[in-house]
Parts: C-alpha cells; structure tokens; sequence
C-alpha cells in the first residue's frame, strides 16, 4: 500500500468515526451508501489538498524532455511525430524547444522516444538535431534551394538548432555538424554551459554554474525575459518562439525567476558582454535595469525591447517600435538584434521623504529610492495611469488587449475633465530647479522628462518651435507643465502645445498636500514629502538601427 493510499484510508476512517459514533448512518436506511460517498469525497478532499501542498495549482503539460504547448488553429496542417496522423482541428500538442508534435495516444511514446533540444552537453561540437515534418509555410530546402513540404503529410525535416530545412532525398548530402545558422553569435551551445546537480527533497534541480566562451569570433549572447502571465499571454507566445531559435536555457520567465536570478547571466558569462531582450511594458524594462544597478554588474546587459505594453514610449525612443505585431517575425527580430548598436540611457535617482512623523515617537518615517528611465509626473496623467491600474488589478478586469486598455485610460481622462480631482497643483507643492525657485501657473500635472516620448509616443518637449535640444543621455532633465486632462488630449492630437518649465541636472520638490505619482508608469498616491531627484549614472541599451 501506498503513502497516498494510507492516508487516504487514515483519513476516511476519521471521517467515519464521528458519523458512527452519533449512530446516525446506523439507523438511516442508506446509511451504508451515504458512508461510501462520504469516505470518497473525503478522499477527494484529501487528494487536491495535497495537490495544492505540493505547488500543482493547474493542470499543466510537463515533461523532463519536452515543453509541450497546446496547438493553435491555423493554416498549416499539424502531423503526429509518431503515427503521422493529421491532427483534425488542432487537437494535440507541439514541443516550442524542438517542434516535435503528438496526440493524446501517442504523447507517451513521444517522450519515450523522441529526444528534444539538449541545454547542455559535453563535447565541443554538436550533430543536426533533425525533427521530421511540420515545416514553416514557404521552407525552402538548404540544399536544393527548392521549396519543402509540398506533399501532405510528415514529410521533410527541419534542424531545430540552425531552423534550416532539407529534403528528404537530399539529407545525406548535407553536413554532418551543425553550425548554429546565421544567429550562431547570439545562441549559447550545449557545450559551453555547466551545471552542478542539486538533490531536493521532491525534485531534482540543475543549476547553472557557469558559461564557457565556444571561441566564436563577435560572439555575443542572448538573454530573453518576459513573464508569460503577463497580458493576454503574448508573454507566453514571446517565450516559446525564442526557445525554438536559442538554447532553451537563454529563455527566462520573469513569473518563475525574479529580475536577480535572470541576470546572473551576466555575470557567469563575463567579461562577454550580454545583449538582452526585454519583452513587456516600460514597467517591465525599469525593473530589469534598477536589478541591474543594484546587481553593480560589470558589464552592464545591454537591453533591447520588444514592446508588450500599452504606452511603450521608452520602446519607441530605443528604436524598437510601438507595439509589436500579432504574429512575431522572429527571424527579422534576430537580424536587428544582432545590427543593434549599444547606447546608454540616463538613470535617475528618485529620493522620497515623507513629511509624516510618528507624533508620539517624533520619528520621521524612512526614505523610498527609486530609479527613473523615462519620466516621473505628479498630477491628472498620474491621477488617471492610478485608476486604470487599480481597475486593472481587479478581478473582475476581464480583457487584456492594447485598444481595450488605451479606451480604458481614455474613459478615465475624460472622468478626469470633469472631476479635476489635481486642479490647483500649484498650490500643493514648491518647485526647484537646479536649487532655483519656479513660478508655476495653474497646474493639473508637472512632468519631468528623461526621454522624448510621453504619453503613449507624444514628444512633449519637442512640441512647437524654438525647443531646446532634448537627450536620453545628457544627464538633462525637461520639466513641462500640463494644464488639464483635457490639455492631455489636445497635446496627443497635436492641437496644443505644452508649458515649458525649464531644463535642470537637479531637481527638488517639496509637495505639501497629498498628490497622485508616477514613475515610469508605476503610480500611487503620495502624502506630503520632499522629492529630490538626481543623475546616478547610465545605463546600457540595445539601439535598433531602424
């Protein structure tokens, strides 16, 4: 007998004692049915709490060869790896490391059978790793140059390695060894990562221990991170398109890994330097780049974006675009990657003390430091980013595409044309520029800028003529002053121009009354405090040369 079985046993006899023991199953009729069911649903009880105890919340595909993904309906046919059946309707599962694919029947054999990308390895060179059929729409064949897969069925064959694809027929005429195709300076081989082994109490663990150079010339790596329950999970649909191009090592789910772990990346594979991609929201990208500092890593990971949030505005500074498209042209994403020029980006420090004292103990409360990319505001656009965050943290929040979250902040910027809850900001709070006081008008918002974009792509700075430069790296900061929300939606139409405040390498605000905040889209609401933000030093970024 079982652990499992004992206790369930255990469990069920001490369910029925109490029930015997007021005779009331006894005198019933049915009493011997009704205690069968409630020894089952005891047992029941038992089994999912363990379930819970043990970490499985949800019912999940995983295997210690493959990462199984539920297949998508589209235009291309799926085929079974092992019995080669077309899968009708996109029912089964597909590897994201290999692209090997299997139905219900035959999942089991394909784990038993079919070996998936390795991570690590202990020879210097590594064979094609061939996986038959399921080729991409329009797969040209590497050595006859002739298109592939034009028969139904698994046909043909793919290396899930270097992603070139070869005819049956002309496979021995291809090379033994495989060269990691034209990313090979962006991929980490099997053969340069060691792992140490760790026995848990459950599971065993490998741990990555360090990263050998493979004496590539201009070799470079690439880390990918993104949170995969992010969003409507294009962090999931990020994660699995680079495992199928990079070893599955390079690929790091911020849901499982905080920003810490993820850049030990950099330093196992110093002094190489690391280019990473950053798939997300600019919340996303100022946690990874504050982890950075405080990791004082040397060298700094040189980060790129691929934009998943809903202004994106420092993505669009970098060069990296708006937002990115419903089907992610991964190809073309590796070729600017590797074209990417490194630059740097000002980082900020944003030093809080709150006027609030504990009275009976006459202690001023601590400080709050934070590091500032982008830009930080007090007022109506923070007041508006505070109410769709909190709407979005509901449960009930139900949607999660970008048209329905930028109708959402525009629902809550017109609330706030009629509401005016910041009318008056002026009065709230002192400004300092470069230790000068400024005369400021009546104010809903004060935005300080680091970057040349605002607002989901509004160059507020740069708006009108007669603008003084503006950079994302010279240790210069912008601050404007914005009217109203109503102002807001006239600046991002272009049919107003903005308050010029003034330019400062220092700049210090003592807030009064209680005001809403931002910092690179993270708000909250601020009690009376005294802001004083400063140049720390610069970061390192991926510039997209397009």
């Amino acid at each position: 007998m079982t652990v499992f079985s004992k206790l369930f046993s255990y469990i069920g006899s001490i369910a029925w004692q109490p029930i015997t023991m007021f005779g009331f199953l006894d005198a019933h009729p049915y009493g011997g049915v009704l205690s069968a069911i409630s020894t089952i649903i005891f047992c029941m009880a038992a089994f999912y709490f363990l379930r819970w105890f043990t970490g499985e919340t949800k019912i999940e595909i995983k295997d210690k060869n493959h990462s199984w993904k539920s297949i998508k309906i589209t235009s291309k046919a799926w085929y079974c790896s092992i019995c080669e059946e077309l899968l009708l309707h996109g029912f089964g599962v597909y590897c994201d490391c290999c692209g090997v694919c299997a139905d219900a029947e035959c999942l089991k054999k394909a784990n038993q059978t079919l070996l998936c990308k390795i991570m690590t390895s202990k020879t210097d060179s590594l064979p094609h790793h061939w996986v038959k059929g399921n080729l991409p729409l329009g797969a040209c064949c590497d050595v006859c140059h002739e298109e592939c897969a034009l028969e139904p069925g698994l046909v043909d064959f793919r290396c899930c390695w270097c992603n070139r694809n070869v005819h049956e027929e002309c496979l021995p005429d291809r090379q033994t060894l495989c060269d990691f195709g034209p990313f090979r300076n962006l991929i980490v081989p099997p053969w340069c990562i060691q792992v140490v082994r760790r026995k848990g109490s459950l599971h065993k663990h490998l741990l990555l221990k360090g990263v050998k150079h493979p004496g590539w010339a201009n070799w470079s790596p690439l880390v990918v991170v993104a949170n995969r329950k992010s969003g409507n999970n294009d962090g999931e649909m990020v994660l699995s398109e680079f495992r199928r191009y990079l070893n599955p090592a390079q690929v790091m789910d911020l849901s499982e890994r905080p920003p810490a772990v993820i850049l030990q990346w950099s330093i196992l594979i110093a002094p190489q330097p690391v280019k990473m991609m950053v798939a997300g929201g600019d919340g996303t990208v100022a946690w990874i780049l504050s982890a950075a500092q405080k990791l004082d890593l040397d060298p700094d990971p040189a980060v790129g974006i691929i934009p998943l949030g809903t202004g994106n505005d420092l993505s669009r500074v970098l060069g990296w675009g708006s937002e990115h498209s419903s089907d992610l042209d991964l190809h073309s994403v590796l070729e600017l990657v590797q074209r990417a020029k490194t630059g740097l980006l000002d980082r900020w420090s944003v030093e809080i003390l709150t006027h609030r004292q504990l009275s009976h103990l006459g202690i001023r409360m601590s400080k709050t430091d934070i590091y500032m990319y982008n830009y930080i505001s007090i007022g109506v656009d923070a007041q508006v980013t505070l109410d769709f965050h909190r709407a979005r943290s509901s449960r009930f929040y139900p949607f999660g595409s970008r048209f329905f979250n930028k109708m959402l902040y525009l629902g809550f910027g017109t609330q706030q044309v009629v509401a005016a809850d910041c009318k008056n900001l002026e009065q709230r709070l002192n400004l300092y520029l470069d230790g000068v006081q400024v005369d400021l008008p009546e104010l809903e918002s004060i935005v300080i800028l680091n970057i040349a974009s605002w607002g989901a792509g509004v160059n507020l700075w740069g708006e009108g003529t007669n603008a003084p430069s503006q950079s994302h790296c010279d240790g210069v900061l912008e601050v404007i002053g914005v009217y109203s929300s109503f102002h807001i939606a006239q600046l991002q139409v272009g049919l107003s121009k903005p308050h010029r405040i003034g330019q400062a390498k220092r700049i210090d605000i003592h807030l009064h009354k209680s005001a809403p905040m931002q910092v690179d889209g993270e708000p909250w609401d601020q009690q009376p405090a005294h802001v004083k933000i400063s140049f720390v030093n610069k970061a390192t970024v991926l510039l997209n040369p397009i």
